[in-house]
């Protein structure tokens, strides 16, 4: 970790320590410029590499603080423009849909911050166009997702559209995301890990700590052991998402293999946890749903597990194993 990453991490730590609210702290958030991590200072961000941007991703979920982190630095890079202040786009990933020049007409559902944002960012398969969410042709319908986080409905009928032609392609802006939402699944398990070993090292069961119980501890390096193994997995794409020279069939390799880790340590880690904590963890005075329910919510975000084991799938099968062998099993 970098010196800089470590004072980004030491910042958030302290933001989560003071914040009174941990759902509300999006304000202070943009205030000292944590949303603009990873953009150009002459492009309206606050520097940084995208390794910063993932540090800052993870960290902010890790101290269980609800943002539309993923969402803003994601729209801003697609824009390749940050955006001022405390307003931002939301994103969605369409890969079937056939984006007109002018107009579009579709329907999106769980679309993640929608009613607070300013626009909607759509990514399809080759084009990256932006919707404003003010227009007359467009619907917001208000909703939550199982980990009671703000998301939408969207309805566009034939609302314009505009052609974010300028910035990165659609691919770029898919990895991207994808490297953000795994940050956040981590830093979510990394809280979950990080409660339920506070938990099994002082609840004592026969005068002694549930840790020192063999098959505690055991499911208790499972986690992690998974979660550390999806980081490492994180680090390699980011890695090779910021080189320049990485072969675009290596970045993608590397890409979903991180998202598919991060999906498959969130869905281990949000079990076993539950399983150390037994009947406390499942009640609402207790902290652990609120990274539990978020690992649910977030495994499948944008696109799924099993649709990035897809897509992996028929890579390989359509370019061969050994153009992906080195990205995805290192």
């Amino acid at each position: 970790m970098s010196e800089f990453a470590r004072e980004l991490t030491d910042l958030i730590r302290n933001l989560a320590a003071d914040a009174g609210d941990a759902g509300s702290v999006w304000g202070q958030v943009c205030e000292l410029g944590l949303a603009g991590i990873g953009m150009p200072e002459d492009k309206g961000g606050s520097g940084g590499s995208l390794a910063d941007l993932v540090v800052v991703v993870r960290e902010l979920a890790r101290a269980g603080l609800s943002t539309p982190i993923v969402e803003a630095s994601t729209t801003s890079y697609s824009a390749d423009a940050a955006v001022a202040g405390e307003s931002f786009d939301t994103i969605v990933v369409a890969p079937d849909l056939d984006v007109p020049s002018k107009a579009v007409t579709a329907n999106f559902i769980q679309v993640p911050f929608a009613d607070r944002a300013d626009g909607l960012v759509i990514v399809t398969a080759s084009s990256v166009v932006s919707v404003r969410l003010a227009g007359e042709s467009v619907t917001v319908e208000p909703g939550h997702d199982i980990a009671g986080l703000p998301d939408a409905r969207v309805s566009l009928a034939g609302a314009s559209v505009a052609h974010l032609s300028g910035g990165p392609g659609a691919a770029q802006v898919l990895n991207r995301l994808a490297l953000a939402r795994s940050a956040s699944l981590l830093g979510t398990a990394w809280g979950a890990y990080e409660l339920t070993r506070k938990y099994v090292t002082e609840r004592e069961q026969f005068g002694a700590p549930l840790v020192k119980i063999p098959a505690v501890s055991t499911a208790l390096a499972q986690m992690a052991v998974r979660t550390r193994f999806a980081q490492s997995a994180l680090d390699r794409a980011t890695a090779a998402c910021a080189d320049v020279h990485t072969p675009e069939t290596r970045r993608f390799g590397a890409v979903s293999a991180a998202r598919i880790t991060a999906a498959t340590a969130a869905t281990l880690v949000a079990r076993t946890s539950h399983q150390l904590h037994g009947a406390v963890g499942i009640t609402a005075e207790y902290g652990l749903h609120r990274y539990t329910s978020k690992l649910w919510a977030l495994r499948d975000a944008d696109q799924s597990e099993f649709a990035y084991s897809r897509r992996l799938g028929a890579r390989v099968r359509d370019e061969g194993e050994i153009e992906l062998w080195e990205s995805i099993s290192a």
